[in-house]
């Protein structure tokens, strides 16, 4: 590696450099920076040999919004990005004499005749231990005598049930390495008075989210959901909600309505959005015949709605009172959530209740690690409110 391309590493990236076992799993709490650091490393793998890397989440729009977008994004820092270098089209990128490869795991059997040198599994919760057993078979690339093939994975420790947990942090041949927010000394202080605020209310999150450890909890806001591989076909409505934010997610749900049940999308789900940055990412999300369907947004924003809406999108202040729209999300049934919603499928699995000193649960959920919720809320409970003022309108009429 050139003086030019040098950079400070942390604690996390010097753990993975040193590990000599074939499986790595990284067990943090949020932004504790072990992408980051798995970023950094497998750029210098790649700089310092001639490998092949394989980068991979279980869905390609999650990967794009995250590893993806954070190596290039992290080429560009360094001063390595060369926009020939990157296919677009086969999703790869050459670097020095290596190639970073990113795909996602939804089919298994595509990567049957890929072999590498290193594979990352970002956000590994989403895999099945068989997804896992085949990416192992992979670690077949030749390599340098002085190298071993390795398998990274990184994951926030959300289910103490799940299949790492109980089939693989405790074998010989796989290390772990465990880091927590105060392994990420460029977290704001408003983010770590967050994290430490959870302690207050959910032992269960702050384990999870600010020390990285297991977490296991009955308190679950919605438990009656289930992942579908798609949407209804037909429709008979379609919704938006959208919850805004810049340093936290912006997230767009999309809501599909048929036979009174509801199926919600992920279409968005990123930070540093301007609201023109925003207007522009609806337009590219939102065709034009579907720009009459009302987006419910976060009514706290005026001014953003205001220009959303002047630049030709149906968008309306949404509900906020938080626990009916909770109980109008929770009335819909079985709420089905496409698989490809992979933020929105992480927020639901830990949104959970806060709890009183004595451990009562309360009427309030913990508010953290809920963008995408919000904007599901904001859709089905302004949209139900709006139906039931709508009949009550038609019987007083009659």
């Amino acid at each position: 590696m050139t003086a030019k391309n040098k950079f400070k590493v942390g604690r996390i990236f010097k753990e993975n450099f040193k590990a000599k076992k074939q499986t790595v799993v990284n067990i943090g709490g949020a932004r504790s920076g072990k992408s980051y650091a798995m970023a950094q490393l497998l750029i210098m793998r790649a700089l310092n040999a001639s490998v092949l890397i394989a980068v991979t989440r279980k869905t390609m729009p999650a990967l794009k919004m995250t590893a993806f977008r954070l190596i290039i994004e992290m080429l560009q820092k360094y001063g390595l990005f060369q926009s020939d270098k990157l296919n677009k089209t086969e999703n790869f990128y050459l670097l020095g004499k290596s190639r970073i490869q990113f795909f996602s795991l939804d089919d298994p059997e595509k990567v049957k005749s890929s072999e590498f040198n290193y594979i990352w599994m970002e956000e590994a919760t989403e895999f099945t231990y068989r997804d896992y057993l085949i990416l192992l078979t992979r670690l077949s690339a030749p390599k340098e005598s002085n190298l071993i093939n390795q398998i990274f994975l990184t994951l926030n420790p959300t289910d103490a049930n799940s299949w790492i947990a109980k089939k693989l942090i405790h074998r010989p041949e796989v290390q772990v390495i465990h880091s927590s927010y105060k392994d990420n000394p460029f977290l704001s202080e408003e983010y770590v008075n967050t994290l430490l605020s959870l302690k207050t209310y959910d032992k269960n999150a702050f384990e999870v989210y600010a020390l990285g450890k297991w977490g296991r909890s009955d308190k679950t806001v919605y438990s009656a959901w289930r992942s579908v591989d798609a949407p209804f076909d037909s429709p008979e409505e379609t919704i938006w909600g959208l919850d805004f934010g810049f340093n936290n997610p912006t997230a767009l749900v999309k809501v599909y309505i048929k036979d009174n049940s509801f199926c919600a999308e992920e279409k968005l789900y990123r930070t540093g959005l301007t609201n023109e940055n925003l207007i522009e990412e609806l337009k590219s999300i939102i065709p034009h015949n579907e720009r009459g369907n009302v987006i419910y947004a976060d009514s706290a924003e005026p001014a953003r709605i205001e220009a959303i809406y002047r630049a030709g999108f149906n968008i309306k202040p949404a509900g906020k009172n938080i626990l009916n729209g909770i109980m109008s999300v929770k009335s819909c049934g079985e709420l089905m959530i496409t698989k490809s919603s992979v933020n929105l499928i992480k927020e639901i699995e830990t949104y959970s209740w806060k709890t009183d000193l004595n451990g009562n649960i309360l009427e309030e959920p913990v508010k953290f690690n809920d963008h995408a919720l919000d904007a599901l809320r904001y859709a089905i409970y302004s949209y139900k409110k709006e139906m039931q003022n709508a009949g009550q309108a038609s019987l007083s009429f009659f």
